[in-house]
């Protein structure tokens, strides 16, 4: 493929987003955030079907999950905890049981949850640490990749989640045809990702929260559509993703702000106040779609 072709659409109609500004070796793939979390590959937007991805990029990136270990994770169990049981929910509205599979699984903690509420849950993670963590939750866990994982269980799972996932992938049309395989028919696919065309993605500029290194890809709705139709899929909703803030967690996510204390500072009150609070900020974006047939 040529180097700025768009990877969802093909198209060659596309034009430079931002200049490359990060040293790949000093690459981040945990969640602890810095000045430097904001620094990227150089990155394309498609005038077809709106995309911006990263190019040109390291080879086998995704190997490098393969030995992260992140503690500053662990620090985020109330949100996703809190996070899961207002997506399930969603999920209930199409499917009130069966077979879940959570890739990038991390931990376990939106499994644990749903498998409480019912669900026969199963995991794919990379990273060796965070899947003995989420093993010890009594959760069978692949490592593996999906489409060695699709040619493993064909038409396994009613439902099939990515929650952060998607803009890691190097190939997203590879990646989602090998969930289209994994899914039953009809089966429902849930995506969270951010919005690059959501109005503080346009205030914020570099700045938006969703500019990281390990984020290679980067979609619109229109965009994700077009992959999901091109995979076989339905879309059915576009909500916002219910993000769960704790004093903690933001303290985290805004070290990659030169205002930090400042703002710190101004959030005490309002964490004191309430300790958890559920954001529905644009552009985090819950997409779902069914597969065709």
């Amino acid at each position: 493929m040529k180097l700025d072709m768009c990877p969802i659409c093909k198209s060659e109609d596309t034009v430079e987003f931002y200049l490359a500004d990060i040293n790949p070796s000093e690459l981040s793939f945990t969640y602890t955030k810095t000045p430097n979390s904001n620094k990227t590959f150089r990155s394309v937007r498609c005038r077809n079907c709106t995309h911006v991805f990263c190019t040109p990029l390291p080879k086998n990136i995704y190997k490098n999950y393969e030995d992260v270990v992140d503690k500053e994770y662990l620090r985020y169990e109330i949100s996703l905890v809190t996070s899961a049981r207002l997506v399930l929910k969603l999920i209930k509205n199409y499917f009130p049981s069966g077979a879940i599979l959570d890739v990038g699984c991390a931990t376990g903690a939106f499994l644990e949850m749903a498998k409480k509420e019912g669900y026969s849950v199963e995991g794919l993670e990379l990273s060796k640490w965070s899947s003995e963590i989420a093993k010890k939750r009594g959760i069978k866990i692949y490592r593996k990749r999906l489409d060695a994982l699709a040619k493993q269980k064909p038409k396994s799972y009613d439902v099939i989640t990515l929650f952060g996932v998607i803009e890691h992938f190097e190939e997203p049309v590879k990646e989602i045809q090998a969930i289209q395989k994994l899914l039953k028919p009809g089966g429902l696919l849930v995506v969270w990702t951010g919005d690059i065309n959501s109005l503080p993605s346009k205030l914020l500029g570099k700045k938006w929260w969703y500019w990281q290194g390990q984020h290679i890809q980067y979609f619109t709705e229109k965009s994700l559509t077009y992959l999901g139709k091109l995979c076989g899929f339905q879309h059915r909703s576009t909500k916002i993703y219910p993000f769960i803030a704790t004093y903690e967690l933001m303290g985290n996510y805004l070290g990659r702000y030169s205002k930090r204390s400042l703002l710190m500072r101004l959030l005490k009150p309002v964490f004191k106040l309430k300790p958890v609070w559920v954001l529905r900020l644009p552009g985090e974006m819950l997409w779902v779609a069914s597969k065709r047939g």
